[in-house]
């Protein structure tokens, strides 16, 4: 089978531009069909609920319409109710609503007529000539007028009630061939490959059913809490603003302002003075205050796999191509989006631009924001790391697999000068912050791909801790020896490890193995409990001779091989006899589990 060729890019790109071409010349036929699906969507777990009692799928879903339509009925009737009331008791509040208004005049109106008349007078004579007046109406022409103002009405009447009637058909007939519609849509979609295209349809149902269920969870307790606030302020009619909040409150960044005005200006009109407006406007602001950074991020979690940044890009676009209704709809449109690009290969770059799946890894952003010279974000994700877990998990999933990033592009040539010279800076920075290792005031340039590096850092406890990193006079068998080889990796390695064993409390220490005929003899003696041997690449002939001479020296010590591989372009082999009895590590963990664990 033949692997598909390509597409280019600007047919892509066509292909993109007809598709948005197509959303905007059709939203009159997609809007409703889209809301009644999303609808569909809301109403699917009743629906199955009603089937598991026993019923086929069309008395479920009549049911479920009935039911919806029943609370719907309900509540409408609750808010014309409180309406017709409202309607009545404005005359008394005519007086109150001049007054604001003739202030409002005063303090904001009169200066800007002030200056509008001003500006007026000058350009004046650059105007057109003042029109006629015009003549009374005749009896004919007002009864035309008439006739012209109710068939408006009636028009602006009939859309919405068109719009509402095609919704509720839609949905009518979504629900009554919910199975065969999805078995269709899975046939669509997946082809022959059944599985993949139910997993899709699973997983977006899912989504949107949580992401649903906990919107109106919130909305809810919103209605309720803006209720019984305004009912202590003593706000007439609170029902209504409870529930205009709860319900302008599924339309994103702007239905919820919009109740809170509404419900503002009628507290302005129903009393003298200003402070009803001011209390009823807080109540708005900090019950969403409450419910946006409190309760969401608790309950919602990341249920609906979008970013915040592409929610608010969808209300966006969604707004501009379809309006009001493609406001309502863009969080369930973009997570649709969202879920196809994370089963469809082909779409993955929406999930990418969507989703809120982090784009690079934690050793990704180490590495990138190393080269750019930014310590800032890579210690706030170590320390968000190293609240889960030790400084041993971070360096064996974070740190190593960035050295290995970087040790691959350092090969290939792709890192400049000066990222090598700002990711050593930064790393220098991260590591003393991490292990509490102070650093000196001044400090020396190295190299990122490790040439120096963990000798360099090594260098940089010596400043502070002296030549032998610590006392020589220290209990027997407590000291632990990081001897590494004579590589780049194999030195940094060992510095690491030694950092990872203080972080622990242990008396850890660094030497190569060149190094390890200069240490006192009463250091080494029998002060060392246990000697690491790190190895990060091709040992040679004599690096091995002179470690196997060097712990012939050490018989009491237990040895441990840590043998990173994430350091190396192939697994490193062990450097050490098999005559000698030993342990072997293979991550930081495993080197720390093996100290910690008592000997047999």
């Amino acid at each position: 089978m033949t692997s598909p060729t390509p597409q280019p890019l600007a047919l892509k790109i066509l292909v993109g531009v007809a598709l948005l071409g197509l959303l905007y010349m059709g939203r009159d036929v997609l809007e409703p069909i889209a809301l009644a699906m999303t609808l569909g969507f809301v109403m699917a777990p009743i629906v199955h609920r009603m089937r598991r009692l026993g019923l086929g799928q069309a008395p479920a879903a009549i049911v479920a319409l009935l039911l919806v339509g029943a609370v719907v009925g309900a509540l409408g009737s609750v808010i014309v109710g409180q309406l017709g009331d409202l309607s009545q008791e404005l005359p008394r509040y005519e007086n109150n609503v001049r007054q604001k208004i003739g202030t409002l005049r005063e303090t904001m109106l009169r200066p800007l007529q002030e200056v509008q008349g001003r500006a007026g007078r000058l350009v004046g004579d650059l105007g057109p000539a003042p029109a006629q007046p015009a003549e009374p109406a005749s009896p004919a022409t007002a009864d035309d007028a008439s006739v012209s103002l109710a068939g408006q009405l009636a028009a602006a009447v009939w859309g919405p009630l068109g719009f509402v009637g095609v919704v509720v058909l839609v949905l009518v007939f979504a629900l009554l061939e919910q199975d065969a519609l999805r078995d269709r849509l899975i046939r669509l979609i997946g082809g022959r490959d059944v599985r993949a295209a139910t997993s899709a349809l699973d997983d977006a149902g899912q989504r949107l059913s949580r992401y649903f269920i906990s919107q109106f969870s919130v909305n809810a307790g919103v209605g309720l809490a803006i209720g019984g606030l305004l009912a202590l302020l003593g706000v007439p009619h609170a029902a209504v603003w409870a529930v205009l909040g709860g319900l302008l409150r599924f339309v994103p960044y702007v239905g919820f302002p919009a109740a809170a005005l509404l419900a503002g200006a009628m507290a302005a009109a129903m009393v003298p003075g200003w402070e009803l407006m001011l209390q009823t406007l807080a109540v708005f602001l900090a019950v969403e205050l409450v419910a946006a950074y409190v309760v969401e991020p608790q309950l919602y979690g990341h249920t609906t796999g979008l970013s915040p940044f592409s929610v608010v890009v969808a209300a966006i676009f969604w707004g501009a191509l379809w309006g009001p209704v493609g406001l309502l709809l863009s969080t369930p449109l973009t997570l649709c989006l969202v879920v196809a690009g994370r089963h469809v290969p082909s779409l993955a770059f929406l999930d990418l631009l969507l989703g809120d799946a982090p784009a690079l890894d934690l050793s990704q952003r180490f590495y990138q924001r190393s080269i750019s010279g930014d310590a800032v974000e890579i210690l706030a994700d170590a320390r968000a790391f190293l609240k889960r877990k030790p400084l041993a998990a971070y360096c064996d999933k974070v740190v190593m697999p960035a050295f290995e990033l970087a040790r691959q592009d350092f090969e290939r040539q792709q890192i400049s000068p000066q990222q090598q010279a700002a990711a050593q800076r930064v790393i220098l920075q991260v590591l003393a912050e991490l292990t509490r290792s102070p650093l000196p005031a001044r400090r020396r340039a190295a190299v990122l791909d490790g040439s120096g590096l963990g000798l360099r850092l090594r260098r940089e406890r010596e400043s502070v801790e002296g030549r032998w990193q610590g006392p020589l006079d220290v209990p027997p068998g407590s000291l632990m020896l990081c001897v590494s080889l004579p590589d780049p990796g194999s030195e940094l390695s060992a510095e690491l490890l030694v950092r990872v064993l203080r972080s622990e409390r242990l008396d850890a220490r660094h030497a190569t193995v060149k190094e390890l005929a200069e240490v006192p003899p009463d250091a080494r003696a029998d002060a060392v409990g246990v000697v690491f041997v790190v190895c990060s690449g091709e040992a040679s002939a004599e690096d091995v001779g002179a470690l196997d001479v060097c712990l012939a020296q050490l018989p009491q010590a237990r040895v441990v091989a840590l043998l990173p591989a994430q350091m190396a372009a192939q697994p490193p082999r062990d450097p050490l006899s098999s005559e000698r009895h030993h342990h072997t590590a293979y991550s930081f963990e495993e080197a720390l589990s093996l100290v910690q664990r008592r000997p047999a």
